[in-house]
């Protein structure tokens, strides 16, 4: 079952266009949006949140499309955006008691919880917290009701390595609570690695790759070759290659690159690199 779908998404604008974005979010999984900026990710997140409109394509929740949920089903998704959308002007007491009119099914008691593991001041201006507290603020809210899609753009961004991690093991409690799931955008991408269960890469508007994160990072590899090395290997295990001063550098796949070849293991960051710079054979 999925807990989201995105179906064919399409939108322009003046000079840049998200092109026919599918993928799918699977009930209690991690789904890691990645892309260099202006790839098109907040394009499809607040298309998810139904904050613009495509121009074509289909999203579903639960296997319902988004126009048709009711209020009480679209509070079942969360989000916290890098711009938040809370009332800067209130403390976290009276945003609390804001909130407890605003979602049908909110938790005081959990908000205050977190509130406190993060050690935010309650009687502080969210105006005058920090980018960091802001988002620690944002991610409490969000874990705050009864949602079961969690939906976070950059939301380690600013954050020392303690609380990140602090926040990742949220996030994975979260997921392990029922049918939750999670789509995270960040540009942090070894966070991603311990968390994600699906990455989900787009380039230049579009999706060039969507896979199992740890398939993805177990059945490909680095490698670094000379140009005669490179022509006497099999072409169909190379995805792409990456040209370097003295050699190249080649995005493989393990099981068909010679057994006596040096490789380092693959990483997220090393994908976005050989997408984005690299070559076809």
């Amino acid at each position: 079952m999925y807990k989201l779908s995105v179906k064919n998404l399409c939108k322009q604008y003046k000079n840049f266009a998200v092109k026919n974005i599918s993928f799918d979010v699977p009930e209690g999984t991690v789904v890691g949006l990645i892309g260099e900026n202006g790839a098109g990710k907040s394009t499809i997140i607040k298309s998810v949140l139904g904050a613009i409109h495509p121009d074509s394509g289909q999203i579903l929740f639960d296997g319902k499309p988004l126009c048709q949920l009711s209020v009480a089903e679209k509070q079942k998704t969360a989000f916290v955006l890098d711009d938040l959308g809370l009332p800067m002007e209130l403390n976290l007491h009276m945003l609390n008691k804001v909130l407890r009119s605003v979602f049908i099914k909110w938790d005081s008691r959990q908000f205050e919880t977190i509130v406190n593991y993060f050690k935010l001041p309650s009687d502080k201006l969210l105006k005058d917290f920090s980018k960091g507290m802001k988002m620690q603020a944002g991610i409490a809210v969000a874990l705050s009701y009864d949602s079961e899609l969690l939906i976070l753009d950059e939301p380690t961004s600013g954050l020392d390595p303690v609380v990140r991690e602090e926040i990742i093991d949220m996030l994975y409690d979260y997921t392990q609570q029922g049918n939750r799931s999670v789509v995270i955008s960040s540009h942090i991408t070894t966070d991603l690695e311990k968390l994600c269960d699906y990455i989900v890469y787009v380039h230049e508007g579009e999706v060039v790759l969507s896979a199992e994160k740890d398939e993805l990072l177990s059945k490909y590899a680095v490698y670094s070759v000379d140009k005669t090395q490179l022509e006497e290997l099999d072409k169909k295990a190379i995805l792409k290659v990456l040209p370097r001063q003295f050699g190249v550098d080649v995005l493989a796949a393990r099981q068909h690159m010679p057994k006596n070849f040096e490789y380092r293991p693959l990483c997220l960051d090393d994908i976005m690199l050989f997408y984005s710079k690299g070559e076809n054979l």
